[in-house]
């Protein structure tokens, strides 16, 4: 199995020189651990791990999109626009943890008075709606 690749001589010519690229049986061999793990991991009650892995791998793909989308518009170099796509990535992120902060009812003070007017009651009380505790 022969690829092409496009390389300039020492003349300043464009020749098109074949690079060989046969699987080694030490590729072989890694190919088959890998898989092997992989289907271990996944048969296993770790699992989330391949989720995590692959979670990983989508968000990565996300990020070299944005950088190249980025570096494509604005005249960026390579890593600009890494740091670029990373701060974008997180945008949505922080904006859901600022809605969730803002919406939840822990932070604002009437809830927290509300709460506090609430009878605390002591571990394992039986709960009716007439219960009058005997004893304080």
């Amino acid at each position: 199995m022969f690829i092409f690749t496009l390389t300039t001589v020492t003349s300043g010519d464009m020749s098109i020189a074949p690079i060989e690229s046969g699987l080694s049986t030490t590729t072989l061999i890694g190919f088959a651990l890998l898989t092997i793990g992989v289907i271990a991991t996944a048969l296993s009650s770790q699992r989330s791990l391949l989720l995590y892995g692959i979670g990983g791998m989508v968000y990565w793909l996300v990020i070299e999109a944005l950088q190249s989308a980025i570096t494509s518009v604005l005249p960026l170099s390579s890593w600009h626009g890494y740091v670029a796509a990373m701060g974008l990535s997180w945008l949505p992120v922080c904006g859901w943890v600022v809605a969730r902060a803002l919406r939840s009812d822990t932070i604002t003070l009437s809830s927290k008075r509300k709460t506090a007017a609430k009878p605390q009651y002591i571990e394992h009380t039986p709960v009716y709606d007439q219960y009058e505790p005997k004893f304080q």
